[in-house]
C-alpha cells in the first residue's frame, strides 16, 4: 500500500467547497482544514505508485479553485498509525539531565556555588 499527504493551497473561502470534492475522490481516505501555511491536507492511499500520480494529477490538481499543491511520500510503510507512535517517542516518565550532587560532594562547593576541586 502506497501512502501519501498532499498539502493544499486553495483561493480563500473556498475551503469547504474543495473539501467536498476531495471526498469524493475514492482513494483519498482523509481530508482536513488546517490553518497555517497550507490550507488542506488529504492523505491518499493506493495499491501502486502509479495510481498515485493519476489521483494527483489528474484529479485533485484539476480540482477547481486549489491554486497550488505539495505531495509528500511515505518513505516507509508502516503497519501502526502516527498517532500509535507518540508513545514510544515520549515516555510517560522523563529521567532527570544530571543527578543533583550528593551530600558528599557538598565540601567541594565554596558559599557561592562553584566546585573548587577541578581548579585543584
Amino acid at each position: 500500500m502506497f501512502k501519501t499527504f498532499v498539502l493544499i493551497n486553495c483561493e480563500p473561502g473556498k475551503e469547504p467547497e474543495v473539501l467536498e470534492q476531495l471526498h469524493k475522490i475514492e482513494n483519498v481516505v482523509d481530508s482536513q482544514g488546517t490553518y497555517g501555511v497550507y490550507d488542506i491536507v488529504a492523505r491518499i492511499e493506493s495499491d501502486s505508485q502509479s495510481q498515485l500520480a493519476h489521483i494527483i494529477s489528474d484529479q485533485i490538481r484539476k480540482i477547481s479553485n486549489i491554486n497550488s499543491t505539495l505531495t509528500l511520500l511515505s518513505t516507509e510503510e508502516h503497519k501502526s498509525r502516527l498517532a500509535d507512535l507518540i508513545p514510544d517517542i515520549i515516555p510517560e516518565q522523563k529521567k532527570p539531565l544530571e543527578e543533583p550532587p550528593s551530600e558528599n560532594n557538598e565540601e567541594n562547593f565554596d558559599k557561592d556555588g562553584y566546585d573548587d576541586s577541578t581548579n585543584q
